[in-house]
């Protein structure tokens, strides 16, 4: 075989650097900082900042039986203070039908002048790697262990033994690292496939795969980590319904104690009501100070509020609102204002005008005073959106949108509002709006019909009113 080609050649050489070398997994199993607070508990039980999820119960104690805690690589580092040869002890859990495998690790470590020069690691009983420490704060880098450690079940001890102290000193850890691989350890169902793969709480899904009978059979069957009610029809097919909560993620079935995967997620569709629901801004709330003789503080001072209702910012550039001095006026009592600035989905907007009692920030200055009997227009592109009337006989009011009225409204509807015949402050700021109750939906039960027969489906709702329903149907065609 020829070599003379430079990539041919340098792959060669790269091939030979792998071989000569070993290759050791770097997937982080285990990695604790020991955080930023003061340690002082024996055993140090806090949980590490990395922890595969099939493992548990991290604990760290020392001979000394008690902890102390100073700077680290960054944040705190444990740190342990003996005149004599003494040990540091890491246990944690390995969760039940798995197995771990530790391929290399790695920490940072520093001693006082008196402090153990020496240290030795082992993973249950195993000899890993020992080395020395430094008076100065440094990691050891990842290290390969130097006899292999796997199929580690139960109970994980990891065990440094530090020597060579030459009087009372201490020793520092930080940022302890185990890297390695966590395994199945049993023979799992298998899932191929799944029908339906979206729908909302309480679909019927057919789970289609092998091994459901195996052993004990299936205990539990999950969506997303969700225990869901299922049906075990046969070794090849289980039936289970959607639960409540965040479903979306794999289907999980647990049998014979051992959890089999889905290779694709199932996707939950969320059943829920906009809290935004309106197509434009509207006008929510006026109030009017009164003149001291209807029992106010006198001027012409005012709080028109606009709420957007919709589910996105609305820029005020295209919109206008229009003052007429009496309810059905030809005319405006003065040029209409052209309001300027944003309003963010579900916020409020205040056009203001001289003083009021109300402690509010104006968002934009109105140009005119208003009355008893006035009639105001939200326009947009010059087009009338919302219209309100002040129908009461004295200055001196509020006059709040209920919050199930619907809005904006081109024509004046009374029965959307109610009103107070003083100044009120309390509501200014604020708009509320009401929220449907979501209806009960009674799903549809399964049926068994022949090749090219005619089937109907039903699923009806509480109150259907308002509601959009989106269909979602799974054919299972057995024969």
């Amino acid at each position: 075989m020829s070599l003379k080609s430079p990539k041919i050649f340098n792959y060669f050489l790269l091939v030979l650097l792998f071989l000569a070398t070993g290759f050791s997994t770097k997937a982080q199993i285990y990695s604790h900082n020991f955080g930023t607070t003061t340690i002082s508990t024996h055993p140090y039980t806090v949980a590490p900042n990395i922890l595969n999820p099939n493992l548990s119960n991290s604990s760290w104690s020392n001979s000394e039986n008690t902890w102390t805690s100073t700077t680290g690589s960054t944040g705190q580092a444990i740190r342990l203070t003996s005149s004599t040869n003494s040990t540091i002890t890491l246990t944690f859990s390995v969760a039940p039908n798995y197995k771990i495998d530790i391929t290399s690790f790695n920490f940072w470590r520093v001693r006082s002048n008196f402090g153990a020069t020496d240290w030795s690691m082992t993973i249950n009983g195993i000899n890993v790697g020992s080395g020395t420490t430094p008076t100065t704060g440094a990691p050891l880098g990842n290290t390969n262990v130097s006899n292999a450690v796997s199929g580690l079940r139960g109970t994980v001890t990891v065990v440094i033994s530090l020597t060579g102290a030459t009087g009372n000193g201490t020793f520092r850890l930080d940022d302890f690292t185990l890297n390695g691989n966590v395994i199945l350890d049993c023979s799992a169902a298998t899932i191929s496939s799944f029908i339906p793969a979206t729908g909302p709480q309480n679909t019927l899904v057919t789970i289609n795969g092998s091994g459901f009978q195996s052993g004990f059979g299936t205990s539990a069957v999950l969506f997303n980590g969700i225990p869901s009610t299922f049906n075990i029809i046969s070794d090849t097919k289980i039936e289970a319904y959607v639960p409540a909560g965040n479903a979306t993620g794999n289907i999980t079935v647990t049998t014979n104690g051992c959890p089999g995967i889905s290779t694709t997620p199932f996707n939950k569709i969320i059943s829920d009501v906009a809290t935004n629901y309106s197509s434009d801004i509207y006008i929510s709330e006026i109030h009017d100070v009164g003149t001291t003789g209807d029992g106010g503080i006198g001027g012409s001072g005012g709080i028109i509020e606009i709420y957007n209702g919709t589910a996105s910012t609305v820029n005020l550039a295209d919109y206008s609102v229009k003052r007429y001095g009496d309810v059905g006026d030809a005319n405006p009592s003065t040029t209409p204002l052209n309001l300027v600035g944003s309003i963010p989905p579900g916020g409020i907007f205040l056009l203001g005008l001289g003083n009021t009692t109300c402690s509010a920030t104006y968002d934009q200055i109105f140009n005119t005073g208003f009355n008893e009997n006035d009639e105001f227009e939200l326009l947009k592109n010059g087009a009338v959106i919302d219209n309100v009337h002040l129908l009461f006989a004295r200055s001196g009011y509020t006059i709040i949108r209920n919050p199930d009225a619907v809005a904006p409204k081109i024509v004046f509807d009374g029965n959307d509002w109610y009103g107070f015949e003083l100044e009120r402050c309390d509501n200014i700021g604020i708009h509320n709006v009401a929220v449907p109750t979501l209806p009960t939906v009674t799903h549809p039960v399964s049926k068994t019909v022949c090749e090219s027969a005619l089937v109907t489906f039903t699923a009806p709702l509480s109150n259907p009113a308002g509601i959009e329903v989106r269909n979602c149907f799974g054919i299972n065609d057995d024969i």
